[in-house]
């Protein structure tokens, strides 16, 4: 076996400078290609909790995904192209890990311009909703948190989960000046219509010559597919400000009739904050929407967050929900308490215990065993490791 050692000359060191010439050609074949591409970053998170949940008859004990954040692997990137610009791009995959469900499904996916103006995105995107009403709750939208299992069963314009990400839309980011910054977002429907024809049909009679032409030319109603990309969409706003030990937001959001089926439009809007006094940090929102035929909901929450060490933190949060879309009103009350505890600074172990109240014709809580009228109870232990 040849090596290289310096001052060491024969061989060995000519072998070392073959190896150093063929690493440089090998580089050289990719590097063009690799240059030539955008900087890409590749991030994702995993996570996955013990849950255990009852309401009357219905229980569930498993593992389930996503306790504190959805499981992701995502892929950005930027090219620079002078002047301050920047080509962005997002593609996001959601996975269940739990279970055999690999990365089927895009959380995100735009690509757009960013500088000094801002950005303007295109793609599958965040309304304002899920960026910014994350930081008025305790609990962090988490997967048993009463604030988020109302948002994701209730309120079709102001939702958390996956009905936060508008498909078909163009958002614009603006710069920060000293904390204050917004997004505006809309989302095309893309409602389809269908293109009805009539074409002749000839019909050959039995008998050659028994009917007329007029008789057996006919006419043949055909759909021949989509044609209408008549739009039916979503449009948000929000602001927010965070700067030292104060947040505040204020959203709003609205669904035309017909997006996703939706039979009714829906205009919804939010305020909220925290503020972080150093021995406990309060938290605050209240959300309320109403549907064109003038249904009703409103949610309110409150919440502290004590940290007990550098690396844990116990969160308690109230919240109530009201429905008005029936004769009397409906309400579910709802509270959650949790501890947290991180490890470093991508990975966390947590706890969390909810119930909620639900009113006869309110049905919310963990989507495997909510039952209208009755009591949802929820317990939750989990790992979460961003990378």
């Amino acid at each position: 076996k040849e090596s290289f050692s310096p001052g060491l000359t024969g061989p060995g060191e000519g072998f070392s400078m073959q190896k150093k010439i063929i690493a440089l050609a090998v580089a050289g074949l990719v590097s063009g290609a690799a240059f030539a591409q955008s900087n890409v970053t590749i991030y994702g998170i995993a996570d996955a909790a013990y849950v255990y949940s009852k309401s009357d008859d219905n229980k569930f004990s498993g593992i389930d995904s996503g306790g504190w954040s959805g499981g992701r692997i995502g892929f950005r990137g930027e090219e620079a192209l002078g002047n301050g610009l920047k080509a962005i791009f997002t593609y996001e995959f959601g996975s269940n890990i739990d279970e055999n469900s690999a990365f089927n499904r895009t959380r995100q996916a735009f690509v757009g311009l960013s500088g000094g103006f801002g950005s303007v995105t295109l793609g599958r995107q965040y309304a304002p909703s899920f960026l910014y009403l994350g930081a008025t709750s305790a609990n962090d939208i988490t997967g048993v948190n009463p604030v988020d299992l109302a948002l994701g069963s209730y309120f079709v314009t102001m939702q958390t989960g996956d009905g936060s990400r508008w498909n078909n839309s163009v958002a614009y980011n603006s710069p920060n000046w000293s904390g204050l910054d917004f997004r505006v977002i809309y989302g095309f429907g893309e409602s389809v219509g269908h293109r009805i024809t009539s074409e002749p049909t000839i019909t050959i009679p039995s008998t050659p010559g028994e009917y007329p032409l007029e008789d057996i030319v006919g006419t043949d109603e055909t759909d021949h597919g989509t044609y209408d990309t008549s739009d039916s969409g979503r449009f948000g706003l929000g602001v927010r400000y965070a700067n030292g030990p104060l947040y505040l937001t204020a959203i709003y959001q609205q669904s035309e009739e017909s997006f996703n089926d939706v039979e009714d439009g829906t205009k919804a809007w939010a305020i909220g904050g925290n503020y972080d006094f150093k021995v406990v940090k309060v938290f605050a929102n209240y959300v309320h929407q109403k549907y064109d035929d003038g249904d009703k909901q409103n949610l309110f929450s409150i919440g502290l967050g004590v940290p007990v060490s550098k690396a844990g933190t116990v969160h308690f949060e109230y919240m109530q929900f009201k429905d008005k879309s029936f004769d009397d009103e409906n309400k579910a009350k709802g509270f959650g308490v949790g501890y947290y505890h991180d490890l470093s600074k991508r990975t966390r172990l947590y706890a969390n215990v909810s119930q909620i109240d639900n009113d006869d014709n309110v049905k919310w809580g963990f989507s495997k065993t909510i039952i209208a009228g009755e009591k949802n109870t929820n317990l939750q232990l989990g790992i979460r490791h961003a990378f």
